[in-house]
C-alpha cells in the first residue's frame, strides 16, 4: 500500500501542478504564441557614432491576453566609429541580452510596449592597441512597436527602443548606481514566425 502511494505522487504532483498554472495564468497559457524575430536595423543618437547596423534576434512568448515576455540579444559592431574613417576606435561594439516585459494589444495586428533589463557589453579599442576596454553593465531598455501577422505563422516587425547603461560612479566598494555614460536609439525591423 505504501509503494503505490509513493508511485501516484507525481503523478499526483504533476496534475495539482497543472491545475495550479491554469489557475494562475487562466485559459491564455493554453493560447500562448512562440515568436521568434530575426532583426536587423540601425542605432542612432546619443553615443552611437553615425548610424552603425545593429542585428540580433527576440524569443517572445505572448497570450491571447495583452501580457508576454521576450529575451532579445543584439550585437553592434563599430558603434563608436571606425579608425579606417577617422575615427578614434578601431575595433569596438556594444552588445546587449535583455529579458523584456510586453504589453501587446490582441489581433493580427499587435502594436506593443516593453521595458526590460539585462547586460550591456561594452567594447573599445584604439588603433595602436595602447588601450582596451571591456565593460559589462547593467541596461535598460523602453520602447515599443507593431507586429502585422501575414498569415498564421509570418509576419512583419517594427520595433523602437531606448537603451542605457547602469554604472557605479563611485568605485569605492559600496553599492552606487547611477545612469552610464552609454545611452541611444535602436530602430530595427525583421520577420517573425509564430509557432
Amino acid at each position: 500500500m505504501i509503494t503505490r502511494e509513493k508511485k501516484c505522487a507525481p503523478k499526483a504532483l504533476a496534475v495539482a501542478g497543472a491545475a495550479l498554472m491554469t489557475l494562475v495564468f487562466g485559459a491564455d497559457a493554453a493560447r500562448a504564441e512562440v515568436l521568434l524575430t530575426p532583426f536587423a536595423g540601425v542605432d542612432f543618437s546619443g553615443s552611437s557614432r553615425g548610424t552603425p547596423v545593429t542585428y540580433g534576434g527576440a524569443l517572445g512568448f505572448l497570450g491571447a491576453g495583452i501580457a508576454g515576455f521576450e529575451l532579445e540579444f543584439a550585437t553592434t559592431p563599430d558603434f563608436f566609429g571606425n579608425a579606417a574613417n577617422g575615427d578614434v576606435f578601431n575595433e569596438n561594439n556594444v552588445i546587449t541580452l535583455m529579458g523584456n516585459f510586453l504589453l501587446a494589444v490582441p489581433g493580427p495586428v499587435r502594436l506593443y510596449g516593453a521595458v526590460g533589463f539585462g547586460l550591456m557589453k561594452t567594447r573599445l579599442e584604439d588603433p595602436d592597441r595602447l588601450f582596451s576596454i571591456d565593460s559589462n553593465d547593467f541596461g535598460f531598455n523602453v520602447g515599443g512597436g507593431v507586429i502585422f501577422f501575414l498569415g498564421d505563422h509570418i509576419g512583419l516587425r517594427g520595433d523602437i527602443r531606448f537603451f542605457r547603461d547602469f554604472s557605479d560612479n563611485q568605485p569605492d566598494g559600496d553599492f552606487d548606481i547611477d545612469l552610464g555614460q552609454v545611452d541611444y536609439w535602436r530602430a530595427v525591423g525583421g520577420i517573425t514566425f509564430r509557432f
